[in-house]
């Protein structure tokens, strides 16, 4: 399994102490969407030691427990270079993945945290523009935002509200709570817990 890396910026953290915030990785099931997401994200909040990584699908669908393996060599490989991550998240959808529970028992084990969609992770994107509280499916929200907001296929748009973060947290907050990590309630996601991340990380607080 390959990962791409995304960002080309500097991710030691400063040794005079001037750069603040923890060194975050995010491995992410998605090779488009949520790597580019999580990237602009970072740049917005100047969140610089953040390193993102998107998992290839692998077979015949995307494996959330592949995602995790794969964080978890991530972490161990940077490691030995004596500046380690604080902090890794992989990122995974519910949809029909049947390797969800296993992924969350690994993430669990290593001390790794899960930011988990259902249906999906357009689901976050779309509180970024306006509530959404009923049942919906992966195509309804690919739907939504291409009929509403601007989207074709995986490509987020250029003008994509980013700044919207805090209502998509808000809106999020909003959804019926989980009672089992890996069978989330529809919609829902735990996106907002790895954005508010993110945002105690920043040099610039927003």
């Amino acid at each position: 399994m390959r990962g791409n890396t995304r960002g080309a910026r500097e991710l030691r953290k400063s040794r005079d102490g001037r750069v603040a915030g923890k060194k975050i990785l995010i491995v992410t099931e998605g090779v488009r969407t949520e790597p580019f997401y999580f990237d602009k994200l970072a740049k917005y909040l100047n969140s610089r030691a953040v390193r993102v990584i998107s998992v290839k699908p692998v077979g015949l669908g995307k494996d959330p427990l592949s995602v995790v393996m794969e964080a978890v060599a991530r972490r161990s490989r940077e490691r030995l270079t004596g500046d380690p991550f604080d902090a890794t998240w992989c990122v995974v959808d519910v949809d029909d993945h049947h390797s969800l529970e296993d992924a969350c028992t690994l993430a669990r084990k290593e001390g790794i945290s899960l930011a988990i969609s259902s249906p999906c992770f357009e689901i976050w994107l779309i509180w970024h523009f306006a509530n959404h509280s009923s049942w919906v499916s992966s195509a309804g929200a690919f739907a939504i935002l291409k009929a509403r907001h601007g989207f074709s296929g995986k490509a987020i748009p250029e003008d994509f509200p980013y700044s919207n973060y805090v209502d998509a947290i808000i809106r999020s907050s909003r959804c019926e709570d989980v009672t089992v990590q890996h069978r989330p309630p529809n919609p829902h996601s735990s996106v907002a817990q790895l954005a508010e991340e993110l945002r105690d990380s920043s040099m610039r607080r927003k």
